[in-house]
């Protein structure tokens, strides 16, 4: 019964996926990103994993290779947006402020700029942050 089962969801992924339903997919911002922020007026390497809701709102978290050892933080979408241009609150532990992204059209790679909130007021995002697809040793393309 259970050879049936698999059999049967096989068929149907082939035929989903074979007519071209797959293809009107749509991309997304999920996933892991590698990339460099800008930290203390240095470059440091960051990696950004980010997650999509039901709704559509982005979060996730990300970590900073620091002089001081490495700093972890997440990021949440406020306001839920559509397209390539996004907005987030990062926190972390020196504090939080805005990360504004704007992603390739495809979702792989984000271009960012990042700013502090002190007292209440956000500074306007000017600090790059950006990510390209994180790739394992052993894959092809890294």
């Amino acid at each position: 019964m259970t050879h049936r089962r698999l059999a049967a969801f096989a068929a149907m992924a082939f035929l989903f996926y074979g007519s071209g339903l797959g293809h009107g997919i749509a991309a997304s911002p999920a996933g892991r990103f590698c990339g460099e922020v800008i930290s203390s007026g240095d470059y440091r390497d960051v990696i950004t994993a980010l997650n999509v809701d039901r709704d559509g709102r982005i979060s996730g978290t990300y970590q900073i290779e620091a002089r001081d050892g490495l700093v972890m933080g997440t990021l949440t979408e406020s306001d839920v947006a559509k397209g390539t241009e996004r907005t987030m609150v990062w926190v972390d532990k020196y504090g939080s402020g805005l990360l504004t992204v704007r992603f390739s059209n495809d979702y792989r790679s984000f271009a960012g700029r990042w700013g502090r909130t002190v007292d209440g007021k956000a500074d306007t995002p000017s600090h790059s942050w950006n990510g390209q697809p994180c790739y394992n040793l052993n894959d092809d393309h890294g």
